[in-house]
């Protein structure tokens, strides 16, 4: 994990003027919500000035981070991109991607009324932060879930007032029928990737339930799983 570098991202968006910007108050009440042990604020300035320590927030904020364990830094990492993410959303991506070792997912914006663009971005990051955990049987259920949701969003976004299919099979299939009437441009090949992801979703989450995916199999995987779920989101955004 390029710790260095994710840290400098993060770094950028929470010294951002305004409601981005983290004060040291700020900084350690997300920390301490993963490591309980942190003293409060006033006492870690002392303890610092005792240490001949830097208190700067930008020196004392790495150190502080820094000395997590991985798994704790990941959790803090996604716990301040929650309040964040609207900051930069480039900066933002590139920081799950560092999480994920892979390529980073799309920032969506869905209508509140047909799916919560809050849900969708926090699945996102939730399913990249899975991966780096290594929790992969977790990364492909979260996938599920957000391709799931978001066919079920496309749905109501472009069929309101109708009941919704109520398995992800069923509404890829709308889904797909649905662009290929609507879009004939596309080609058919295209357009089938909708219901195929949805099956290699459904497939992949089966079998972990079946069977203990680990190392680079798990990862691999995941990760794939992850790709296809980004790339559908990305095509039903633009036709929201």
């Amino acid at each position: 994990m390029n710790w260095t570098g994710l840290w400098n991202r993060l770094w950028r968006l929470i010294d951002m003027p305004g409601d981005c910007y983290f004060g040291g108050p700020r900084f350690l009440n997300v920390v301490r919500e993963i490591n309980m042990d942190l003293p409060q604020y006033g006492d870690l300035m002392e303890s610092l000035r005792l240490a001949g320590r830097s208190t700067s927030r930008r020196d004392y904020f790495r150190d502080i981070f820094m000395e997590l364990h991985e798994e704790q830094r990941v959790r803090v990492v996604a716990a301040i991109l929650e309040q964040v993410q609207h900051c930069d959303p480039v900066v933002v991506a590139e920081i799950r991607a560092i999480l994920a070792g892979g390529a980073a997912g799309p920032v969506g914006v869905v209508p509140a009324e047909h799916w919560n663009a809050e849900r969708l971005n926090r699945l996102l990051g939730d399913i990249d932060a899975a991966i780096a955990a290594a929790q992969y049987d977790r990364a492909v259920g979260l996938a599920y879930t957000c391709l799931e949701g978001f066919y079920g969003a496309f749905f109501r976004a472009q069929a309101p007032g109708q009941a919704a299919p109520n398995e992800i099979i069923a509404l890829s299939r709308w889904v797909r029928d649905h662009l290929r009437a609507t879009i004939a441009d596309y080609p058919d090949e295209v357009l089938n990737l909708v219901g195929q992801t949805a099956h290699a979703v459904d497939r992949a989450r089966n079998r972990f339930s079946e069977a203990h995916f680990a190392g680079e199999a798990g990862r691999w995987l995941a990760t794939y799983m992850r790709d296809l779920v980004n790339s559908q989101v990305r095509l039903l955004l633009h036709f929201m």
